[in-house]
């Protein structure tokens, strides 16, 4: 060989140890990279386990409130339902009362009433009835005399009558109600033909 060749591979060899050199340190820049991005991956994974640990949690707390919701909510409504008529019966006492000092007085020895007393003491006490319906939204329908409508009265008759117009309520055999504007009785009435 010659002196030249000899110089070309010892610049091959020395070029080639150089690029082994260059790619051993990238392979350690790599494997500290490497490293360094597992323990952040670590760091992440712990991270995201506490957080779903955390949300678990949580969807517990909301799942045990949410059953304490609807179980004071269907308590609530049971008690709703159980005295909702607690104001209204509170209400018609007083008229349990007027009936029976009516009744007491016609049993009293001695205490002799008359038919207009009686009538007096009646419509004294249907007055208070008639109070307290209204006071809890309970308007009386009696629409003698009023143009017949099938929303809120039900014919039973009709009867010719030459002095009304047709379908004009002539007689209320019973009277309506209805709870705060809603039917819950239609009144019976008599129609004109």
């Amino acid at each position: 060989m010659n002196e030249e060749t000899e110089k070309k591979d010892v610049e091959i060899d020395q070029d080639l140890d150089q690029a082994v050199e260059d790619i051993m340190e990238e392979i350690e820049e790599t494997e500290e990279n490497i490293e360094e991005l597992e323990v952040e991956i670590a760091e992440k994974q712990d991270k995201l386990h506490d957080e779903i640990s955390q949300l678990k949690e949580e969807i517990i707390r909301m799942r045990a409130e949410a059953d304490n919701v609807k179980k004071r909510n269907a308590r609530e409504l049971d008690n709703l339902r159980k005295f909702a008529l607690d104001k209204f019966a509170k209400s018609l006492i007083p008229v349990a009362d007027s009936m029976d000092k009516e009744l007491e007085a016609n049993a009293k020895d001695g205490i002799t009433m008359t038919v207009e007393q009686m009538v007096e003491g009646t419509i004294m006490t249907q007055n208070v009835l008639l109070k307290v319906l209204k006071d809890n939204g309970i308007e009386v329908l009696n629409p003698e005399g009023e143009k017949f409508n099938p929303e809120f009265h039900e014919a039973m008759t009709q009867v010719p009558n030459p002095e009304l117009e047709p379908n004009t309520i002539v007689d209320v055999f019973q009277k309506g109600y209805l709870l705060n504007g809603r039917l819950i009785r239609p009144a019976m009435v008599v129609v004109s033909k």
